[in-house]
């Protein structure tokens, strides 16, 4: 299973229905986040891992 279809399942399972993705980046609720493989070994990992893109955020301070 690509990251995409995993970080798919992962928020329709938290029930949210505002998101979308640009290429590999998923917009959850406005905010742009980037998706990392997560190998932590932990029983309740569903391997992914959401990164708010810090890049998009300090533009929008700045």
């Amino acid at each position: 299973m690509t990251l995409k279809a995993l970080a798919q399942e992962k928020v329709e399972r938290a029930g949210i229905s505002n998101y979308s993705f640009d290429q590999e980046d998923l917009i959850m609720c406005g905010v742009r986040y980037t998706l990392e493989a997560c190998m932590c070994g932990e029983s309740d990992c569903d391997g992914v891992r959401l990164r708010k893109n810090s890049q998009i955020v300090r533009r929008v301070l700045q």
